[in-house]
Parts: structure tokens; C-alpha cells; sequence
């Protein structure tokens, strides 16, 4: 299994938010390397006005792969962003898996994850996904939902049979 989450991958995704029609919002994304590091989101206000809303900050791993995504929360009272949440990818050889945890303001660090998600390639043009959510003693995980995820089959593949 290829992975698919890469700094290509987040390049788009930046272009089709710039180029959506959604015009209350705006975004500004600032690039080092080819690769996106950070997008910043503003919304309009009652006022007509763009305010600051999100930031995301990505950073990669050696092989250009997406490492971790870290959201941000403009707070207007310090006017500052705030940490809220991080995605971190973790690359297998048959896939990857997808952690959720918030930050904790009162321990300046990030909980352990309450979400993970799990990608896993089993044939060709078969994954498995499966999403594990954090009880709520925080002291165990449980299986949360699972599916299987086929991919159309390439039409050359079907000709030659």
C-alpha cells in the first residue's frame, strides 16, 4: 500500500480551499521546499470583516509523507493562537494509522490519543479501516467501527482477462 498522504496531497488540498467558491472564508498558506507548512483560515464576520479563525501546521517525515497536522484556535482575548487538537500518521509497511489528541492547557502538553484509526492494505484495491476511541475511564480503547474500503478495479486489468 502506497502511501497517500503526502505533501503533494496537502498542496492540493490547500489549492481546492483557495479555489472554492465558499467566499466566507479565506486562506493563506505559507510554503517552504515545495511543501506546505502552514495554512491559515479567516472567517467573515457580521461585520463583513476576515478574522482570524484556524491555523494548521503540518510537518513531513523524511520521505516527504505527512508527519503530524496541528490545529489552532485564534483566542481574540490574548490575540494568540491556541493549541486544540493533533492528527499524527504513523507509516506501517501494509499501512498507516491516524492518532487524535488534544492538547492540554493546564499540562502544556498533549494527552495521549483518544482516537486512532487504522489503515490497512489487504489485496490489491482492499483496505481495511478500523477507528479505536478512548473509553471513558481513559484507561482503554474499544474498536469503534470497521469497514471494508474497495477500490474500482483498473479497466486495462479487466480487458486482459
Amino acid at each position: 500500500m502506497e502511501s497517500i498522504i503526502t505533501a503533494a496531497t496537502v498542496l492540493t488540498m490547500y489549492f481546492n480551499a483557495v479555489n472554492s467558491n465558499d467566499a466566507n472564508y479565506m486562506y493563506n498558506g505559507e510554503m517552504e521546499d515545495g511543501m506546505v507548512n502552514k495554512i491559515e483560515v479567516y472567517a467573515q464576520n457580521d461585520k463583513k470583516q476576515m478574522e482570524q479563525k484556524m491555523e494548521y501546521c503540518y510537518s513531513y517525515d523524511e520521505q516527504g509523507r505527512l508527519q503530524d497536522k496541528e490545529m489552532m484556535s485564534w483566542d481574540e482575548a490574548t490575540q494568540q493562537w491556541t493549541k486544540s487538537s493533533r492528527l499524527t500518521y504513523k507509516y506501517y509497511k501494509n499501512g498507516y494509522n491516524v492518532e487524535v489528541s488534544y492538547w492540554n492547557a493546564e499540562k502544556q502538553h498533549y494527552d495521549l490519543p483518544t482516537e486512532v484509526t487504522l489503515y490497512r492494505s489487504q489485496a490489491p484495491n482492499l483496505t481495511t479501516v478500523k477507528t479505536y476511541k478512548m473509553n471513558e475511564q481513559k484507561d482503554n480503547m474499544f474498536l469503534s467501527s470497521s469497514m471494508v474500503v474497495m477500490e474500482p478495479l483498473d479497466s486495462r486489468l479487466l480487458a486482459q482477462q
